[in-house]
């Protein structure tokens, strides 16, 4: 996760360097967080997962023309379109991230609204309701040779926002062994003893018209989820600080100083 850019607030520039210490500590490409959500009998489900980065950072830029000059607050996770968390999302799409990075001895806190991104073919398509051109910006180092466009947004500008191209970016950056899961039955339903319904590498299918059935199953039950985070709670337990960062109504953050 790249934030470079002195345009992030401050919270996801703290966000990413917590985590990149913490991965060369590890050698882990994604670190785990906590997911919390509401199940539909409205009790608490928590879950980990593996955060994707930043849209517009890395590998998620955020269309086909975009040579990585945009960035952005929006974090990334997903999921298989049939798995529980889909509908409790749908139904409730509060959530909270949480993260300790037991080698940093830093606790992250996220809270935010999710908007799920589902294949094309998927009657739930239409759920992504965030609208991220307000959460889009810039990087400072091309800000020089974009000065034609509103810093705050990217609305005006000659690189469009493709959430389908995003989406296909984060699918393809997931091993062929992560990948072929999505081909997979509903998760948490009874497992069925037909082994074939459970590749662990798609290519290695050698039937090319089962290969390609489950190559698009895989791709039509990927789903990605956008984080719109409104608060940020980072407990730093090394310098005994604590940080509370709380979206205004428009683009900005307040900061305050509380207890650990």
């Amino acid at each position: 996760m790249d934030g470079s850019c002195n345009r992030d607030p401050e919270w996801k520039r703290a966000f990413t360097k917590y985590f990149d210490r913490e991965r060369e500590i590890t050698g882990e490409r994604f670190l785990p967080m906590a997911l919390s959500t509401v199940d539909l009998d409205g009790r608490p489900a928590v879950r980990m997962v593996s955060p994707r980065g930043f849209v517009g950072d890395g590998f998620l830029r955020i269309s086909p023309e975009d040579k990585g000059h945009w960035t952005s607050d929006v974090l990334t996770i997903c999921t298989h379109a049939k798995s529980n968390k889909v509908q409790e999302l749908v139904n409730t799409n509060d959530v909270q991230l949480v993260a300790y990075l037991p080698h940093t001895r830093v606790q992250i806190r996220l809270g935010g609204n999710a908007s799920l991104l589902f294949h094309p073919d998927n009657p739930n398509h239409s759920t992504l309701s965030l609208d991220m051109r307000q959460r889009v910006w810039p990087r400072c180092e091309s800000l020089a040779e974009r000065e034609e466009c509103d810093p705050a947004h990217i609305n005006g500008c000659d690189v469009e926002l493709d959430v389908e191209y995003i989406r296909e970016q984060a699918y393809l950056h997931h091993s062929p062994v992560t990948q072929a899961w999505y081909s997979w039955p509903p998760p948490g339903r009874a497992r069925g003893a037909d082994s074939s319904l459970y590749p662990t590498e798609i290519p290695k299918i050698e039937d090319k018209a089962e290969m390609e059935k489950y190559e698009a199953n895989a791709r039509r039950n990927y789903v990605l989820i956008f984080i719109d985070i409104s608060k940020v709670d980072i407990v730093d337990l090394n310098s005994s600080t604590r940080k509370i960062y709380s979206r205004r109504g428009d683009t900005t953050w307040s900061t305050q100083n509380v207890n650990p």
